[in-house]
């Protein structure tokens, strides 16, 4: 049996054809998902911090899927720590971090930013 693969932005459970994104010339994204990349670029030009946020709509959703019973705040910790494991938001460690608090990052880049906590 294969391995479930997951959007590499919002962790979303690529599970169907319909689910995966869509490059400049139309052919499926196997790493984003629909709602992350369309086109072959991002839908939201959003930080991380934003992506929990909008991860955080659908916890309702999430919660009766999976039979759990996350708070927010259990859920945006959770987030905190999942989304820096996935490619957009992982510091590339070159002149383009990623957007998003990450404190794992070791980069020593004067660019980087991940490790500077929102407000």
């Amino acid at each position: 049996m294969s391995e479930m693969k997951s959007c590499e932005s919002c962790g979303m459970q690529l599970d169907s054809a319909e689910a995966f994104g869509t490059n400049a010339d139309n052919s499926k994204n196997e790493e984003y998902c629909i709602h992350c990349y369309k086109d072959g670029s991002f839908t939201a030009n959003c930080s991380m911090e934003e992506m929990i946020e909008i991860n955080l709509k659908y916890l309702e959703e999430w919660n009766k899927e999976q039979g759990t019973n996350f708070t927010k705040e259990e859920a945006r910790e959770q987030l905190r720590e999942f989304l820096p494991t996935l490619k957009r938001w992982k510091c590339t460690c070159t002149e383009e971090c990623a957007s998003g608090y990450n404190p794992n990052c070791t980069c020593t880049s004067s660019e980087c930013h991940c490790t500077e906590k929102p407000n």
